[in-house]
């Protein structure tokens, strides 16, 4: 059986890396004596993989992986056993049975979305919005396994939004997944491009307005999901569960 697990992960375990998180999950799996499946050759291991590794830092609601079992075992069962074994911070949420023949998570994931929040309640994210939106291309430099490359940001967004209260919180739909992934760091550091350009004409026309953003600025970063298209739509990989 093949299962695709949701899971949190929250602040306690935030700062742990994508491959402290796998061993985390193995031992999970031991401790909590559930019948995975092992690869064949010499040095067998577990077969699970995860959709998407979360950045350093940045906590999130809706993280997936999936696991093939040797025996069966009920959704109840497994959701139970993982979260008495799991680690304070992350709680396995949902779970659902998939075909053995589906794609693997990461070949599927094609977006991401995140909920940004400053520590700064009165920084004007409207006008680095505004300056974003006016321009066709946007070329930065992104560091990944190959090295550094130059993309352009504005054909990884897939939507910038204001929401909470007071509109103060900062919500991004990122292309996400194997084909690329694009950090929300890149699309905050150019958006505080925009607000410091706004700030230094308001600060032009009126010297005492007061706001600064030539240092940067603390704020957390949640994932709120990740998510593929399905006949249109866009889901979670929960919507694999072939029952």
């Amino acid at each position: 059986m093949r299962f695709v697990v949701e899971y949190t992960r929250e602040e306690r375990v935030k700062y742990i890396s994508h491959l402290d998180l796998m061993r985390a999950m193995q031992r999970t799996i031991r401790r909590a004596e559930i019948p995975i499946a092992y690869s064949q050759g010499f040095h067998p291991h577990p077969i699970m993989a995860f959709a998407s590794a979360l950045p350093v830092g940045v906590t999130s609601e809706g993280e997936y992986m999936d696991m093939e079992l040797c025996e069966s075992i009920g959704i109840p069962e497994l959701k139970e056993k993982l979260n008495k074994a799991l680690p304070k911070g992350i709680t396995a949420k949902e779970a659902g049975i998939i075909d053995e023949k589906a794609p693997s998570l990461m070949s599927l994931i094609e977006r991401a979305d995140y909920r940004i929040i400053a520590d700064d309640p009165g920084l004007d994210w409207k006008s680095g919005i505004a300056a974003f939106l006016e321009k066709t291309e946007i070329w930065v430099e992104k560091k990944g396994k190959k090295g550094i490359s130059t993309i352009n940001l504005k054909e990884g967004v897939y939507d910038i939004r204001l929401g909470g209260e007071h509109n103060g919180e900062l919500y991004l739909s990122l292309h996400a997944g194997s084909s690329g992934n694009l950090k929300p760091e890149l699309v905050v550091g150019e958006l505080l491009k925009g607000i410091k350009t706004a700030s230094q004409a308001a600060e032009a026309a009126d010297p005492d307005s007061g706001q600064d953003t030539g240092q940067p600025v603390p704020m957390s970063i949640h994932r709120i999901g990740l998510y593929f298209k399905q006949n249109g739509k866009w889901v979670t990989p929960l919507a694999l569960n072939r029952n």
